[in-house]
């Protein structure tokens, strides 16, 4: 039997889900008598974006709730300093409030005496900082004052067991005993959270989704031109660290047959070794560097590949939480290829290949089989399309979500 397709899982839940949390909103005429049944605090840096706001938007379409959105006004990220004034919508009730200690995601903490829990009254409070972190505590005190009768939730990354030290020993411990249920991005995170004691709900789901009308294939033939790719062209976003394993996919395209091209998107430290690198392996014609490119070209670019690898590798300290560029890929019917390395393979599924972490042989046997068999490569771009209208999309993480919300028995 095929599998339904996203939207055919949103159009059967807006048939049969009718609970007392959020009952979706009527297409009829009496639109104008819609009822909210819950009210929802979202607390997060990440929506300060405009962008990062999608699966927001789709959860108020499909469902009938009130919903509001904290952020910072300022987040001083690593890279640049983002503005809550230059992402106003007025599509959502997003509310900016100041912070102290802007960038850091465990220790902000917001300037204000009730987060605006007093005059909205929440039923849920969803904050997405992390377990150890100062804002959820602040939040979860202002509960207690404001809106004891809200049920509470949290989302996590963390995907390896970070050293803690007080205050924020202390307050994940307190965010721990007083959350309803957890969202983790992967399953180790939820491995993590079963060690440390938490006994509650735990649902797995990435962050963010996707919209599949943004990424999907189309013709990128110019680009190709315009880069100076030919052949088969293999891609690979992300940061220039040996973690992400780009130095070892050099390498291994150095020693595939055929005519082939490699774009490297991102950039870091290794930037300048790969340049090198590629000349002392006769590469240097065939590899193409896009620098940071603006998250408006991240679709194009992905269409002028033909195929995507994310090669990671564990180190101490750090680990791949996703993989959201796989999801990208796959969504523009480019098949990928990915690590066994953290949540790789489970994001890949059964639409990419796999290879074993740091089996860089391995990952060359698959790369020159994709290339020596299109009719291979055309199978898994379907297969990963497929996956991702089932599983990755702005609708079905908001789907995802209310069944979240709903099982908190509001």
């Amino acid at each position: 039997m095929p599998r339904a397709s996203g939207a055919e899982r949103t159009r059967h839940m807006l048939r049969v889900a009718r609970t007392s949390i959020g009952g979706t909103r009527s297409t009829t005429g009496s639109d104008t008598q819609q009822r909210a049944s819950v009210n929802i605090l979202v607390i997060s840096h990440t929506y300060i974006t405009r962008v990062g706001r999608e699966k927001w938007r789709e959860l108020v379409r499909l469902f009938d709730v009130n919903l509001r959105i904290i952020v910072p006004t300022v987040w001083k990220d690593y890279l640049f300093t983002i503005r809550a004034e230059d992402h106003a919508d007025d599509e959502l009730d997003v509310r900016a409030l100041p912070v102290w200690f802007s960038g850091k995601e465990a220790a902000h903490v917001y300037r204000s005496g009730d987060l605006g829990m007093h005059s909205f009254n929440p039923d849920i409070l969803h904050v997405e900082e992390g377990t150890d972190a100062f804002s959820y505590f602040q939040a979860l005190t202002y509960r207690r004052l404001f809106a004891p009768q809200a049920k509470t939730l949290f989302f996590t990354w963390m995907n390896f067991e970070k050293s803690l030290h007080f205050p924020f020993t202390f307050f994940e411990r307190f965010n721990l005993l007083r959350s309803d249920a957890a969202i983790c991005g992967n399953s180790d995170a939820q491995d993590i959270l079963r060690k440390k004691g938490y006994d509650k709900p735990i649902h797995v789901m990435p962050l963010l989704g996707l919209d599949p009308e943004l990424f999907r294939k189309r013709d990128a033939s110019a680009l190709r031109e315009q880069l100076g790719l030919r052949g088969t062209v293999i891609g690979f976003i992300g940061r220039f660290v040996p973690e992400k394993g780009v130095m070892h996919l050099l390498e291994a395209a150095a020693k595939l047959n055929g005519d082939v091209s490699l774009l490297l998107i991102g950039g870091g430290e290794l930037e300048a070794d790969l340049r090198r690198r590629s000349i002392e392996l006769g590469l240097a014609d065939r590899v193409r560097f896009c620098i940071s490119i603006p998250h408006s070209e991240v679709p194009r670019h992905i269409n002028a590949m033909d195929l995507l690898v994310l090669p990671s590798y564990t180190v101490p300290h750090w680990k791949e939480q996703f993989g959201q560029v796989l999801v990208q890929a796959m969504a523009s019917e480019v098949p990928v290829l990915g690590s066994t390395h953290a949540e790789i393979p489970r994001v890949i599924g059964d639409a990419g290949f796999t290879f074993g972490e740091r089996k860089w042989e391995e990952l060359r046997a698959q790369l020159q089989l994709l290339i020596d068999r299109p009719e291979l490569r055309d199978e898994y771009a379907s297969r990963g399309r497929e996956r991702v209208l089932a599983e990755y999309t702005n609708t079905r993480i908001a789907e995802r979500t209310m069944e979240v919300y709903r099982g908190l028995s509001v």
